[in-house]
């Protein structure tokens, strides 16, 4: 997994072509040709990586979080803006202990059962009991928290033992997805086979390359969004592992992907090819994280802050998302509640000349991911360190040994760049990275030793709307100042849509639900 799930994320559309939105035409003269168009109903979408299940409760990774959002629909969601809008649910309230949803009518499970509140109730005591071991609870009902879900006959509560004011987002999580009698009967079923109530049902796959799903026809329940497209939704939707982003483009061309993302600039060969929209969406938040146990050098503010000094965030913006991501001056974007604009002031100022008189000598090792660029923004940070004089040595790992590195204890390191995929837009999310106790026992991977930060946070979590953000500009300031975490820059993703498709794209994913093919000859 990445450091990642969550979102609110403003996606901002590029119309390749002025045909495609309709799905009609022809590409320009001076336009490349376009890919061929769809035929047969069949809508091709690449993933990351395989899907481990399609058990919404087991969810970790982002290719897990595709195949769900298909598959299975959640209380509320997100659209394309960061609001939140109705899902299942079509109102709700709530407190920082409870959540009051009340069901829409008509809903169905995909064997035909109509989804009642009972039904509800019992899929989210599933995911909220301690024995399902579900590795994102916490991100729904807060850290070391418990939860129970009661019904009435129409709607459904959530009580919480200690109170989490992101409750509400939390239930748009996708390991939230609603699991139908048949999947509750025979959990271990939901390894290769779905029961949800989403616009697809899972039909076969080939583990680890492919995962061909079957449209529901009677599905007439999922989230509006605006700028809804005209259209058919597939009749089938694969969804297809292929890491290298070159192929992803080569495949497009050949008609064999319809929708890819990319996080390179493997998708430029398309900026004059006829046919194609591409909708840019920020996907990830990233951010240089100190390791502050004691005997590491960053350990001392004084270092911390020389290390920020000797790094333009902007070069290192160019480097990381292809100058496609947008600086960030806290813990996540503008769009995300409780957004403070005053912690830009706190952000330090690129300085080489003030680096470079703390640095001299210092040694630092430099971790990182490789899902940015290659690693290549690892290999800039140690660069602009070994210019500043440090002895600086960078280890750049995939995504999943890196992960396994920042949680395991280990602290080997000095200095990474995290990299967040806040799939909630919200800061308690992230913030929990910050507070509290250091891996293995907890969260904080940088063992960050802020008390004025660990008090603030914990009364954003508990307290109300006012109070949350009041508190939350009190912690990420409080952060800011001692140094603890440097704001980088947003990671974007480049979701394309070829052959006549088009969809909502939501924090840097396509929303399967949304996806239309146009009409032959529309």
């Amino acid at each position: 997994m990445r450091i990642r799930m969550g979102h609110r994320a403003v996606v901002a559309s590029v119309s390749v072509s002025a045909a495609l939105a309709a799905g009609c035409g022809g590409a320009s003269d001076s336009a490349a040709k376009a890919p061929p168009n769809v035929t047969n109903g069949v809508v091709s979408m690449t993933l990351d990586g395989p899907v481990s299940s399609y058990d919404p409760t087991q969810a970790s990774t982002f290719q897990d979080s595709v195949a769900l959002a298909a598959l299975y629909d959640t209380l509320v969601a997100f659209d394309p803006s960061g609001k939140l809008v109705p899902g299942l649910s079509d109102t709700w309230k709530s407190t920082p202990k409870t959540a009051t949803f009340h069901l829409r009518s008509g809903v169905t499970c995909s064997d035909g059962t109509a989804l009642t509140s009972a039904m509800v109730a019992a899929s989210l005591n599933r995911l909220f009991d301690p024995a399902t071991k579900a590795p994102l609870v916490r991100q729904a009902i807060g850290p070391g928290n418990s939860a129970k879900a009661t019904s009435t006959a129409d709607s459904v509560t959530i009580t919480l033992a200690k109170a989490w004011s992101d409750l509400v987002p939390g239930m748009t999580g996708p390991f939230a997805g609603i699991v139908c009698p048949s999947g509750m009967k025979d959990p271990s079923s939901l390894r290769t086979k779905s029961a949800g109530t989403g616009a697809f049902v899972s039909e076969s796959q080939v583990t680890g390359s492919s995962y061909t799903l079957t449209r529901r026809p009677q599905y007439a329940w999922g989230p509006a969004y605006a700028g809804q497209t005209a259209g058919e939704p597939p009749k089938k939707l694969v969804l297809k592992v292929v890491d290298d982003e070159n192929t992803r483009a080569n495949l497009t061309s050949t008609g064999e992907l319809q929708i890819p993302s990319f996080t390179s600039n493997a998708w430029d060969r398309f900026k004059s090819t006829g046919g194609i929209t591409v909708r840019t969406s920020p996907q990830s938040d990233t951010m240089l994280v100190f390791n502050e146990t004691a005997g590491h050098p960053t350990a001392e503010r004084g270092v911390r802050l020389a290390i920020a000094q000797a790094l333009d965030r902007s070069v290192l913006n160019k480097v990381q998302s292809f100058g496609s991501g947008t600086l960030i001056s806290s813990l996540g974007r503008p769009s995300y509640e409780c957004f403070d604009s005053g912690s830009n002031a706190l952000v330090p100022k690129y300085d080489a000349a003030a680096a470079a008189k703390a640095l001299k000598g210092v040694k630092l090792q430099v971790i990182g991911t490789n899902i940015l660029a290659g690693g290549a923004a690892n290999d800039q940070v140690m660069s602009a360190l070994q210019a500043a004089g440090a002895t600086a040595t960078v280890r750049t790992m995939d995504n999943q040994a890196w992960v396994s590195d920042l949680f395991s204890g280990k602290n080997d390191w000095d200095v990474t760049i995290f990299v967040y995929g806040n799939r909630l837009s919200s800061f308690l999310p992230v913030g929990q990275f910050f507070v509290h106790d250091a891996p293995p026992k907890g969260l904080n991977i940088g063992a960050t030793n802020n008390p004025e930060a660990a008090q603030a946070y914990d009364r954003a979590a508990t307290g109300s709307a006012e109070e949350k953000c009041a508190a939350l500009t009190t912690f990420q300031q409080s952060l800011l100042r001692n140094v603890d975490v440097l704001p980088l820059a947003t990671a974007p993703v480049h979701v394309l849509f070829a052959g006549g498709t088009s969809g909502s794209v939501v924090n840097g994913f396509a929303v399967p639900a949304s996806i239309r093919v146009a009409k032959a000859g529309g």
